[in-house]
């Protein structure tokens, strides 16, 4: 972590107020509520990871409310991941409240009201990203919102200690930081659709639940040349049409979804320093793309140079 702030630096009388203004600069407009009595404790160290924000914050006894008024006030849309590192944390948003342990991870929507409540001493990971970095938007993230993820079952028990180091050498991997956020927002993506909607919900959440899924198997086979919507269909035990139904949703099509994905992967290896010693060509290639003057065309349609004048203008060390 690269910045460093703390009650501690403060005269007593003006912590409260320090407080309040450090944990809304670095997330959302919030209102805190120390929960007990003078001298309160409390640190945050942030950091930036391409596209997310990382802070741990540890601190006394507290509870922080995101209220209508003060998300009217900022049109700040973000998902934040918490992950209890000591002591316990109470999560409530969208009618629902979960309890988490050191290792469980859970979500919040900042365009929602929620209210986080920690009633002992504790440290959190905090991950605020951009909706579509974890493959959702903000009308849909109520199916997921306080809800905890275990971390010792199913794919909690592979993302927590992922985020855990992530967030304590986040500074060793400064160099990957764009494709570490990727990767971040893939691995929530999966582990929230791990979560099944329950008997009696509604078919929305079904088919929202199959998306992620969906979208999760894409970005796990992209380096197949062979990828289609009929294996997809397939693999998710679906029929064709139902799965082409999804994505016009969507405003898209899985064709077009798996095209912009490749096409993503190529540009950020184009741009990265793990693919400088490579033609065009194989990276193309290592996404899926077997066909280089097809791949060229599509390249320059989405992002405006070719592929050689993309890695010439903006590569790693240009």
């Amino acid at each position: 972590m690269t910045v460093l702030l703390r009650t501690q630096d403060h005269a007593s009388a003006d912590r409260r107020a320090f407080w309040q203004d450090v944990v809304c600069d670095s997330f959302v407009p919030v209102h805190v509520e120390p929960l007990q009595d003078e001298p309160f404790r409390g640190e945050i160290r942030a950091d930036r990871l391409g596209a997310v924000q990382i802070c741990e914050v540890s601190a006394d006894p507290s509870r922080v409310d995101r209220t209508p008024r003060l998300i009217a006030r900022s049109d700040a849309e973000y998902l934040l991941v918490g992950v209890v590192q000591r002591g316990s944390a109470v999560v409530r948003q969208d009618g629902r409240e979960t309890v988490l342990g050191p290792g469980d991870i859970a979500c919040y929507d900042t365009t929602r009201p929620y209210t986080l409540v920690c009633r002992a001493d504790f440290s959190m990971l905090e991950f605020m990203l951009p909706h579509r970095l974890a493959h959702l938007d903000s009308s849909r993230t109520g199916e997921l919102t306080a809800t905890r993820f275990s971390a010792t079952e199913g794919v909690g028990a592979l993302v927590s200690p992922f985020l855990t180091r992530l967030a304590g050498r986040s500074r060793e991997y400064a160099d990957s930081a764009e494709g570490l956020s990727r990767t971040t927002g893939d691995l929530l993506a999966t582990m929230f659709a791990e979560r099944r909607p329950r008997p009696g919900d509604d078919r929305q959440a079904v088919r929202r639940t199959t998306l992620l899924r969906v979208r999760a198997y894409i970005d796990q086979n992209l380096a197949d040349p062979g990828l289609s919507p009929e294996q997809i269909a397939k693999a998710h035990h679906v029929s064709l049409r139902y799965l082409q139904k999804l994505f016009s949703e969507e405003q898209t099509t899985i064709t077009a979804w798996i095209r912009q994905r490749r096409l993503e992967g190529c540009r950020r290896d184009l741009a990265g320093p793990y693919a400088a010693d490579r033609t065009v060509a194989s990276t193309a290639a290592r996404w899926g793309f077997m066909d280089p003057a097809h791949f060229s065309r599509a390249f320059k349609a989405a992002h405006g140079l070719s592929p050689s004048d993309y890695r010439a203008v903006h590569g790693a060390g240009r």
